[in-house]
């Protein structure tokens, strides 16, 4: 395979592969949010815990953001507080539980594929907060709505935002790589699978039918 130089990606010597590669994907999603949104003292929440969520749970620390993990249930608490969060909250998908956050956050970095109702995220945003989409639906459930009077009263945004390109991305590797001991301590945290290239048939066989639920991301090693 043969690339411009310009859209080359140095990987940094010190960042492990495990690591590098769901920064490359995923981090490079969450991180143009990020760097769009938090400054020091932002109260971020990030909602849905996977390899998005827990990457921008560190980007939105190491920005400076307070940051609170929403997910279902309690079975993730530990995965967020190790990963660098201040709070975590077992709400989404409970109206009432979600009502009780009501104008707690500054910005809110949806990372979940399924299509939910934006209503109760608005509800907890602060006036002027900004209720960021970075997960990607199914393409035969991509529709949302929400009225304009809360819309336009409260001042909030809906945005969506897209992975990085290159100049970001090379700022992102490089803070990683200055910031081992928050995104390399343990490569088993990023849930990395290493496999030699020979066996791509037997990973994708693993990934259509749902067998990686501990994986997140399989780097394939020539």
């Amino acid at each position: 395979m043969r690339i411009e130089e310009r859209f080359a990606i140095k990987l940094p010597d010190n960042l492990p592969a495990e690591v590098a590669c769901p920064l490359i994907c995923g981090g490079g999603t969450v991180f143009e949010a990020v760097v769009d949104y938090v400054q020091s003292g932002t109260r971020v929440a990030v909602a849905s815990i996977g390899g998005l969520g827990t990457a921008a749970i560190r980007f939105s620390k190491l920005f400076g953001g307070h940051v609170t993990a929403l997910s279902r249930g309690e079975a993730k608490r530990d995965k967020c507080i190790g990963a660098g969060a201040d709070d975590y909250y077992g709400c989404l998908g409970d109206d009432d539980a979600m009502n009780a956050l009501a104008g707690k956050f500054d910005l809110i970095i949806d990372t979940s594929p399924a299509n939910a109702d934006v209503g109760p995220y608005m509800g907890m945003l602060k006036f002027n907060g900004t209720y960021c989409r970075v997960g990607i639906p199914a393409a035969t459930d991509m529709t949302f709505k929400f009225d304009y009077i809360p819309l336009i009263f409260t001042q909030k945004k809906i945005a969506g935002s897209i992975i990085t390109g290159t100049r970001r991305m090379n700022r992102m590797l490089k803070l990683a790589s200055e910031k081992l001991d928050m995104f390399a301590k343990d490569k088993d945290d990023w849930h990395t699978e290493v496999v030699p290239f020979s066996e791509v048939n037997e990973v994708m066989d693993k990934l259509a039918s749902g067998q990686n639920d501990k994986t997140y991301r399989y780097l394939l090693k020539w």
